[in-house]
């Protein structure tokens, strides 16, 4: 569980925004069932509220708004993004698109 007060501490560091936008962001976050907020006005906590598979539906959502809207452009930065973060993903993204596609063939 976090509060407006924890989340901007970890923010503050790398990114300078103010305890109000937090708030927001994170009310928001409440509206959209994302975070689940307990408690009482200047005491909340909040806490993630969505279980793997409505992240998972999420997710995938997104990668389609994406793919829709740049298309290859949105691979090449996909790619680039997880050498950057995990090269050994890199590795296990190829075994995933070769399985998919033998996958294919056999149909």
């Amino acid at each position: 569980m976090s509060t407006v007060k924890s989340v901007h501490g970890a923010l503050a560091h790398d990114h300078p925004v103010s305890i109000n936008t937090v708030a927001t962001v994170m009310n928001r976050l409440v509206a959209q069932k994302i975070l689940v907020r307990e408690g009482r006005i200047r005491h909340y906590v909040y806490r993630l509220a969505l279980a793997e598979s409505v992240l998972k539906g999420h997710a995938k959502e997104s990668v389609e708004t994406l793919m829709s809207e740049f298309g290859e452009s949105c691979l090449v930065h996909f790619v680039e993004a997880i050498d950057e973060l995990d090269p050994e993903a890199l590795t296990k993204l190829e075994a995933i698109v070769r399985a998919r596609t033998q996958e294919k063939l056999n149909d």
